[in-house]
């Protein structure tokens, strides 16, 4: 037997934001990024080495700060950087099509590609005049 007027069970209190929101927020976390000037913009990312302390090095001696999120167009991004990046906490690397505020306010720097900088350039301008 059940219960009359009980609980259904777990309430899921999913919430998809809209669209336009999405993208103001993204827009939004690029332009503070780059008036704090922790957006960089990089021709490739091919390193020579896959070696960690390799990346690490860069990092520090670029002045990029302790956390960094680096963003190429392509899902499919050099091996180098994908061997140096694997067993590093602090730089992590993602797709442009998967870019989102949480991941940009959680690193201190933002890396991206000539590629991605075009990427996001076509789709938020896409979602401005649509």
């Amino acid at each position: 037997g059940g219960v009359a007027h009980g609980p259904r069970g777990p309430t899921s209190y999913y919430y998809m934001m809209p669209m336009k929101m999405r993208v103001l927020g993204l827009k939004i976390a690029l332009t503070t990024k780059l008036a704090q000037d922790d957006l960089r913009i990089i021709d490739s990312l091919e390193i020579p080495s896959p070696d960690p302390q390799y990346l690490v090095d860069l990092v520090k001696h670029r002045q990029w700060g302790e956390s960094v999120l680096i963003v190429d167009v392509n899902e499919n991004m050099p091996e180098n950087i994908m061997a140096a990046t694997v067993n590093l906490k602090k730089i992590n690397l993602i797709p442009a099509i998967g870019l989102n505020v949480f991941s940009m306010l959680k690193h201190n720097t933002v890396v991206l590609t000539v590629g991605a900088v075009d990427f996001l350039e076509e789709k938020l301008l896409w979602h401005d005049t649509r």
